[in-house]
């Protein structure tokens, strides 16, 4: 029973980490790499007229010029949470910026 669930353990652990390698080396259209811990993932996305993309779980609009070409022919994104800290003027007060932030975007050269 040890043996089986051991399996059971690593299949899911292996299954896993093959999924993230697709991530491992994937840089920006400037060389950089994309992931480095960071979160990405697949996702939907439409074609705007103007070649810019709209991510409908995000509402998210990326501008056509940071779309690097996918690997695989999906719509890819890579982003992270900020830590940052905006001075707003009309409370005076210090506050959180904790919305995702795109570094990479990965789109199939035929979308735009």
């Amino acid at each position: 029973m040890k043996a089986l669930m051991a399996a059971i353990a690593l299949l899911c652990l292996s299954s896993s980490v093959l999924a993230h390698d697709i991530y491992s080396d994937l840089r920006d259209r400037d060389g950089h790499l994309c992931c480095n811990g960071q979160d990405c993932r697949p996702v939907q996305a439409r074609v705007l007229p103007n070649g810019n993309y709209y991510l409908p779980d995000t509402g998210e609009i990326i501008p056509a010029n940071m779309a690097t070409p996918s690997p695989d022919d999906r719509f890819h994104h890579c982003g992270y949470y900020p830590i940052l800290y905006v001075f707003d003027p009309l409370t005076g007060q210090w506050e959180r910026e904790d919305k995702p932030k795109t570094s990479c975007f990965f789109a199939p050269m035929h979308s735009s």
